[in-house]
């Protein structure tokens, strides 16, 4: 069983999940689900963090940042990230 630090929300404008729609097709936010569950580990958060700090500044939302710092406060806790499409 795994205790759930934070829950939260893509913005009502959907950007979290467009920029991973949009994502080249080798990176890991394309990989991001938006139909079914998608669970990263450390390694996986750690490469999802670069990508997202690569981003050019008008791509990060503040959802995408709050993105950043749960994966950060994830990868501190050696714990699983969980996305869960519609």
């Amino acid at each position: 069983m795994q205790d759930v630090i934070e829950h939260f929300d893509d913005d009502v404008e959907g950007s979290f999940l467009g920029m991973c729609v949009r994502a080249p097709e080798n990176s890991l936010r394309r990989g991001i689900s938006a139909y079914d569950l998608t669970m990263f580990n450390t390694p996986q958060l750690e490469r999802l963090v670069v990508e997202l700090g690569e981003l050019p500044e008008d791509e990060k939302t503040p959802v995408v940042k709050r993105v950043i710092e749960a994966a950060d406060q994830t990868i501190r806790r050696a714990g699983y990230m969980l996305f869960i499409g519609d």
